[in-house]
């Protein structure tokens, strides 16, 4: 892609997207720098802030976000090693690995500066898309039409978009979940940052999964003190189980997920038990000083085909991983890039995008397959003997410093 700052030519195409978040704001930033229209419409009401996940800094986000205009400047923490620690809190493996660890927030500030705020629009629900050879005629709820040569569908895992161009692409339960949260480093005892706070750190009980690093504080705060200090612990639950826990504080049965508020309170004292009796000091302490924990179950999905016609996927919207690899962000940049540089270089849109899909559909399954290779660790679901030896790998702290969230992992698969 063009690297250059200077105010691209016109071309007097015009693009719609669905989707506010990282997919959505990349398409945006990467079509407008080759000279396309593009307006975003998000359905929230509200600026998505707050959020506060970490981000592994792979080298095709770094890439990508160089190459939107977004850039990296203060982009996060950077970590030296990664470790596994065992219950009594002594280092089991190391491996020396330098990575820069961001948060959502940081991302979503820095590629929402790439978009004029007249082209990003809250509040506004996808209701459906009709199309022809010329484009796309999209309806959001309130009777707001909008016309376009393209609509790109960079709304998630649950994304409205492909619930109406492929409705029977769903996302798939793995079997187990995250509990998760971003602790403030100003909270944690002194023996938790001496120790673990400064690295990527894994702990790795049976059939568990407990991983750590250090993030930026609110409004990408980097000062020592005012930072974070991402906290993913995975765990088993099947189907059953998991429709439970999404009862929320009042007893409704949300489909998916609960809304970190209304997490019953009783799961959260289990969920201190557990870990009382399970991590070693430094991670129940991050864990205690959570103010609050939410639940995040894991799914994933592979898609057959990610171009409609005039409508186009990106990013989780087209094809969802399991976050073993910490790739989502870096997954929503290249999609979003690829699929720009297709509109570049082919005068036919429809060309561009048959060329997208041939490129970016393949990768995304891969990406897929991928993480339920590394999500074998947990022991749910081995059905072949590739899973079963897989398994037994990765039941190797060792193993798991050498897999999870490294960067280059797709070169294998080149």
């Amino acid at each position: 892609m063009p690297g250059s700052s200077a105010t691209p030519r016109r071309t007097g195409r015009r693009a719609v997207i669905i989707g506010g978040s990282m997919s959505g704001l990349f398409s945006a930033a990467f079509l407008s720098r080759i000279g396309w229209d593009v307006d975003v419409y998000e359905r929230s009401s509200v600026e998505l802030v707050g959020r506060g996940a970490g981000i592994t800094g792979h080298p095709e986000l770094l890439e990508a976000l160089e190459a939107s205009g977004a850039g990296t400047a203060e982009l996060g923490i950077e970590v030296p090693k990664r470790i596994a620690i065992d219950r009594a809190g002594r280092i089991t493996d190391e491996r020396p690995l330098r990575q820069i660890l961001t948060s959502w927030d940081r991302l979503q500030r820095l590629l929402r500066a790439t978009i004029d705020e007249a082209h990003y629009h809250l509040g506004w629900n996808f209701e459906r898309v009709d199309q022809d050879a010329r484009g796309v005629r999209v309806e959001f709820s309130g009777g707001r039409v909008e016309h376009a040569d393209i609509l790109i569908g960079g709304d998630g895992i649950r994304s409205s978009v492909r619930g109406q161009m492929a409705p029977e692409v769903q996302p798939v339960y793995a079997g187990y979940y995250i509990w998760r949260g971003a602790p403030n480093e100003a909270d944690l005892a002194p023996e938790t940052l001496n120790s673990i706070y400064p690295l990527f750190t894994f702990h790795l009980p049976p059939r568990q999964e407990v991983i750590t690093y250090p993030i930026a504080g609110f409004d990408n705060d980097l000062r020592p003190g005012h930072r974070r200090f991402n906290f993913i612990w995975y765990r088993v639950a099947d189907a059953a189980q998991m429709r439970e826990m999404c009862v929320d504080e009042k007893g409704v049965q949300h489909e998916y997920s609960v809304p970190p508020p209304l997490i019953r309170k009783d799961l959260i004292a289990g969920m201190h038990k557990d870990a009382h009796d399970i991590l070693p000091a430094a991670l129940l302490d991050s864990v205690l000083k959570i103010k609050q924990p939410f639940i995040t179950p894991i799914y994933d999905f592979t898609a057959p085909r990610i171009v409609f016609g005039r409508v186009a996927m990106v990013g989780d919207a087209a094809a969802n991983a399991r976050p073993h690899m910490g790739f989502g962000m870096a997954k929503a940049g290249t999609d979003a890039q690829a699929l720009a540089k297709a509109l570049r270089d082919h005068d036919n849109i429809d060309d561009a995008l048959k060329a997208y899909n041939a490129e970016r559909q393949p990768i995304g399954n891969t990406i897929v397959m991928h993480g339920r290779k590394l999500g074998t660790h947990m022991g749910v679901n081995l059905k072949t003997d590739e899973d079963r030896r897989m398994h037994a790998l990765l039941q190797s702290d060792g193993a798991m410093l050498d897999w999870i969230a490294v960067p280059h992992f797709l070169d294998a698969y080149k």
